[in-house]
């Protein structure tokens, strides 16, 4: 490969080239700063939504909710009961949400094997279909 050349064909087998080697694929490098910024926001409404939760059974609705309040002021100790986070909450918790986003749902497994059920009773009823029209 020759300076100032672009390969458009992949590398071949067993080549221990850049193209065979690259991890991070440089075009994409704008979708991963989009995907963090709104998953920043999104943790961020998050935390403020819990604060304002929090705040609503600590603080406000404490009297109607009598023994829940107290519970959740147990559970959350925060000083002058204030919900408080700051940017550390808001990162590690836009991380946990990431991390969740990535699971594998035993739903979809139960998906995949209703389509290939489907799948397979289709095909079935195809071979069903021409053998009944080429005995016609």
């Amino acid at each position: 490969l020759k300076l100032g050349k672009v390969r458009t064909t992949p590398a071949p087998r067993g080549s221990h080239s850049i193209y065979a080697m690259q991890i991070v694929a440089p075009s994409r490098f704008l979708d991963g700063v989009v995907f963090a910024v709104f998953l920043l926001f999104v943790s961020g409404f998050g935390l403020f939504i819990f604060g304002e939760f929090h705040k609503m059974c600590v603080i406000t609705e404490a009297k109607k909710l009598g023994m829940f309040a107290d519970f959740m002021d147990k559970i959350f100790p925060f000083p002058n009961k204030k919900f408080a986070f700051n940017l550390t909450h808001t990162l590690l918790f836009a991380i946990l949400i990431s991390l969740l986003a990535m699971t594998h749902h035993p739903a979809q497994d139960a998906v995949q094997k209703e389509t290939e059920k489907e799948l397979k009773k289709a095909e079935k009823r195809e071979q069903k279909e021409k053998a009944s029209s080429k005995e016609e």
